[in-house]
């Protein structure tokens, strides 16, 4: 454990997804919106993150509470 604590571990914004469920769920927006947010750019192409699950980076996810808000 002493090995643990001394060890830094630094986990950059762009490591960090967020699911397409979890979006939905914390912005209460529909598939159909998501896949429209695609088309227009404001997500890139979501990632595999597990069998039947995709998501985006954080980074991304980050700017959509600004669009949600405006």
């Amino acid at each position: 454990m002493k090995f643990l604590a001394k060890r830094e571990v630094k986990i950059a914004d762009e490591d960090v997804f967020i699911s397409k469920v979890a979006i939905q769920k914390h912005f209460g927006f529909s598939s159909y919106l998501i896949g429209k947010l695609v088309k227009e750019r404001t997500l890139s192409e979501p990632v595999e993150l597990a069998q039947k699950v995709i998501g985006w980076p954080l980074t991304e996810v980050k700017q959509l509470n600004q669009i949600s808000t405006s």
